[in-house]
């Protein structure tokens, strides 16, 4: 396990927000089909116009790593994290990491040529898994594998493993990552571990709600009143959503109090609370 530090922190927080956005954004699944169709001059753009438009960004990341540099700010602190990660896992297992995917909080701002560039900047090259649905491989899948579902039996036979796939049932996922800095929700589709539907409308990200941020309220009561708000946004503002028969877990707060929280806020909003899962919280998603 690697914590990172301040500066991490403080970029998380910032990918987190909308405003960090930029053009090379695409519809979550569009990336599978164009990634089938092998249309690899459009993605990750909407339209050829984006991609004109976000040439002098691209240009600008291609020059920094030229000059032996992370091709943004962002990369070189994400990637620092990633390499003592890296560093860890090779003396550990006594292996050496040329190539590997990896897991990433779904923040709306980070994007795949961030990974991609993440990874490079520490050293070894990005795999994209196989029928992957998304850009990025978010912890809500990896947590959902983590906890032994949507997982085929026989995943080294192509072709079985695929047949296994296809009996799995979409399901709806509430997917909840709590820690000191953060609190995020997740209202998931999900058949496999792959095949992950979160759109936005379907995320709460909050970089203000972590289990520090209880200091900054005069009642702590009135701190868990926003976490149950937070949890219940999407449900809230979609209440046609098809409500979760799981809930899963990360991040290394959620016992205690959080748990009762979270209990009490399903109780209130669905009249019944779906089986939570929270067994090794803080590494699930890398299992």
């Amino acid at each position: 396990i690697v914590h990172g530090d301040s500066a991490y922190r403080s970029v998380m927080a910032r990918l987190s927000l909308d405003s960090s956005r930029h053009l090379a954004w695409v519809f979550p699944g569009l990336f599978y089909y164009e990634r089938l169709l092998n249309y690899s001059l459009r993605w990750p753009y909407n339209d050829m116009e984006e991609y004109f438009m976000d040439q002098p960004r691209v240009m600008a990341r291609t020059l920094a790593k030229k000059a032996g540099l992370p091709a943004t700010p962002e990369v070189g602190v994400l990637s620092t994290v990633i390499k003592k990660l890296r560093s860890q896992i090779e003396s550990d297992l006594k292996i050496t990491v040329s190539d590997a995917t990896i897991t990433a909080t779904h923040l709306v701002a980070l994007y795949r040529d961030d990974i991609i560039d993440i990874c490079e900047h520490a050293g070894f090259r990005y795999i994209v898994p196989k029928r992957l649905w998304n850009p990025i491989l978010w912890e809500t899948s990896s947590a959902y594998a983590g906890y032994g579902f949507g997982l085929c039996e026989h995943w080294q036979n192509d072709t079985q493993c695929q047949t296994e796939n296809s009996k799995f049932p979409r399901i709806s996922v509430l997917a909840v990552h709590y820690s000191r800095a953060a609190l995020t929700s997740t209202l998931a589709w999900i058949t496999t571990a792959l095949g992950t539907w979160d759109t936005d409308d379907r995320r709460v990200e909050n970089f203000q709600l972590g289990s520090d941020a209880k200091a900054r309220y005069k009642k702590e009561e009135d701190y868990w009143h926003d976490v149950k708000g937070a949890l219940l946004q999407r449900m809230r503002e979609h209440p046609l959503m098809e409500k979760p028969v799981k809930i899963i877990l990360t991040g290394d707060m959620i016992y205690g109090d959080f748990i009762d929280v979270l209990k009490e806020a399903m109780k209130d909003n669905m009249g019944v609370v779906p089986p939570i899962f929270f067994d090794d919280p803080v590494v699930v998603a890398a299992k």
